[in-house]
């Protein structure tokens, strides 16, 4: 690998701004030896077009770059040719400015680099461009050419608009036509386009030197011909020909406007005001052009989308039985299909346009009618169900898609619909509805059983634990406070001995009642067996939690009033849950404490160290 060359993407960066240097260091020279070596007067600044298509060109990203390399090749370029460095400068950043200014406003009125003009608005946007920056370029300037008289300065004005509304377009497009290349698209050159570029051309000349007869409105004809035949791209060619016959007209000091009593540079003006005049015409006329195509372009879509779905339509209705629909609002003809005919139980010989036969559909076609008319505004089709009663025949459901044609006043003109029978879908789907709603309340009650314990209604073992382990989490990751309260009934086995297990089971349902009530929103009671539970209060202190642990076991201890039951007393321990706690931990700790109240006498609350 080599260190000292530069890597591939410097050199991808650096590509489009040396390219555009050197074309405008080219025309520069090029320009510059045609006026001083050859005598010929410039009609435009063909190096101004270059700087602004560099611009338009290349991203904004890249401008920075772009700058500084076309800084170096225009401050060069002047060097070269003999200009002095303060002089140099001031001009380089005066054709900097005047280029960033103008691809600046041209992107604000176009949105972006690849759109064309598309209105008289955005011809009046660029045209406005060019001349504000241009004014301003040659404003910059204006102090290092005090001598300059005023012709001068309009001559050097329009010579940069001239040529950033000719040059710049065609430049655009070269670099269009590149990249379709380098995309594999054919590229080839239009001979017919040719011949006419060298006719226009021709008849420039002939304009321009013939006595007597004057032929300038041709040349305008010539340029709208060539613009409707060869598109928007030849506009700025055929206004370039003009331009290379005038030119060449000047070689040697001529006056390209010879037959007319006026001096050389007033003959270059009138010619460049001629051009402007004629680029005036042009843009609107390039505008039109491009709408024009774009609506052929869409008017074709539609009609192969259009083609294209009839065709499927067709095939639709042969082999899905689809019936299709259409009614023009304007003249109030109709087409209906033989499957639509007969979904709506309607007679086949009344195909393709039955005529009025709202008498002939259900409830007079109200339903439909309602439809058609809610939905007269929508842009995108719209479905529903309507419900037929064919003669001799059971009720069927169709589902009709209707889609609303409007006018380019923005008024329906026409519906087209199509409609397919779906009464068998429509029972499958309500039975499958009523089986879905059926299977999902059986599994919620699966597992609101498989939650629950069937004596106390509470919570049971595995899902108390797996709250537990739920509240645990949130408990460690937002650092909230979380307390498990684990009771029993003391003496329980003598209540079952003295009593009977159905007492023990109401005194257990009685005690559970009892936590429930106690208990918090929020909070968990659940049974984890026999005759044990487990209360999980979050979000509150050991503190708080002792208090309500102490009035649970008071309301148990009271019991409920005119109960016939035994009167029992809990035993109760709690632990707080602690930074590196799970569940199982909480719990062991919890335990750990009511076999010490166990211990201590019963009937009282202990709480974990």
């Amino acid at each position: 690998m080599n260190d000292w060359g530069p890597s591939p993407a410097i050199w991808r960066n650096l590509r489009t701004p040396l390219l555009f240097g050197c074309l405008w260091a080219l025309l520069a020279v090029g320009s510059l030896a045609l006026r001083d070596g050859l005598g010929a007067a410039l009609l435009i600044w063909a190096p101004s077009g270059v700087a602004v298509a560099a611009y338009r060109y290349a991203p904004r990203k890249d401008w920075l770059l772009l700058s500084g390399t076309l800084f170096a090749f225009m401050l060069g370029t002047s060097l070269v040719m003999g200009g002095e460095a303060l002089s140099g400068s001031a001009y380089t950043l005066s054709n900097l400015v005047q280029a960033v200014v103008c691809a600046t406003l041209s992107l604000r009125v176009l949105g972006s680099r690849t759109a064309q003009p598309r209105g008289i608005r955005d011809v009046a946007g660029l045209l406005g461009a060019a001349a504000v920056s241009c004014l301003i370029g040659a404003l910059i300037a204006l102090p290092f050419r005090a001598d300059q008289a005023l012709a001068e300065f309009a001559w050097w004005f329009l010579a940069n608009i001239i040529s950033i509304l000719i040059i710049t377009p065609i430049l655009l497009h070269a670099g269009s036509v590149i990249s379709r290349a380098r995309a594999g698209a054919e590229v080839f050159l239009d001979r017919d386009l040719t011949l006419g570029l060298i006719g226009c051309a021709a008849l420039c000349l002939l304009a321009l030197t013939l006595e007597g007869v004057s032929l300038m409105p041709l040349l305008v004809a010539a340029m709208v011909w060539m613009a409707v035949r060869y598109g928007n791209a030849a506009i700025h060619f055929t206004l370039l020909s003009y331009v290379a016959v005038a030119t060449m007209l000047s070689l040697g000091g001529e006056n390209p406007v010879s037959f007319i009593a006026v001096t050389r540079a007033e003959g270059v003006l009138l010619i460049q005001s001629w051009l402007v005049t004629l680029l005036a015409t042009a843009l609107p006329i390039s505008s039109m052009l491009m709408k024009r195509d774009e609506l052929q372009f869409e008017l074709i879509r539609r009609n192969a989308g259009m083609h294209e779905n009839l065709m499927l339509l067709d095939l639709a209705e042969q082999m899905a039985g689809i019936g299709r629909w259409r009614m023009d609002l304007v003249t109030g003809e109709q087409e209906w299909s033989q499957r639509m005919l007969q979904m709506n139980g309607l007679p086949a010989d009344l195909s393709p346009d039955p005529g009025d036969i709202r008498h002939l559909l259900p409830d007079n076609g109200r339903e439909l009618m309602t439809q058609l008319s809610r939905n007269r505004h929508e842009r995108e089709p719209f479905t529903f169900d309507y419900k037929v009663k064919p003669p001799r025949s059971p009720e069927r459901i169709l589902r009709i898609s209707v889609l609303n044609e409007f006018d380019m006043a923005d008024r329906r003109i026409a519906l087209f619909g199509i409609a397919m029978d779906v009464t068998e879908q429509v029972h499958r789907e309500q039975a499958l509805d009523l089986a879905r709603g059926r299977a999902v309340r059986l599994a919620a009650e699966a597992q609101q059983l498989a939650n629950t314990d069937p004596l106390t209604s509470l919570p049971n073992r595995r899902c108390t634990f797996a709250r537990l382990e739920s509240m645990v989490d949130v408990a460690s990751k937002h650092g909230t406070p979380l307390t498990a309260i684990m009771f029993d009934i003391d003496f329980f086995k003598a209540i079952n001995d003295r009593h009977g297990h159905q007492t023990g089971d109401e005194v257990i349902v009685q005690v559970a009642e009892l936590a429930r009530r106690q208990a918090r929103q929020g909070d968990l009671v659940g049974r984890i067996g026999g005759e044990e539970f487990v209360w999980l209060l979050p979000g509150i202190d050991s503190r708080g939690a002792n208090a309500l642990a102490e009035r649970l076991r008071l309301s148990v201890e009271r019991g409920i009033e005119g109960s016939a039951l035994p009167n029992v007393t809990i035993s109760i321990g709690l632990s707080q849950f602690a930074k590196g706690d799970d569940g199982d931990e909480m719990l062991a700790r919890a335990d750990a404490a009511l076999y010490e109240a166990k211990e201590g006498g019963r009937n009282q609350v202990r709480r974990a160290a």
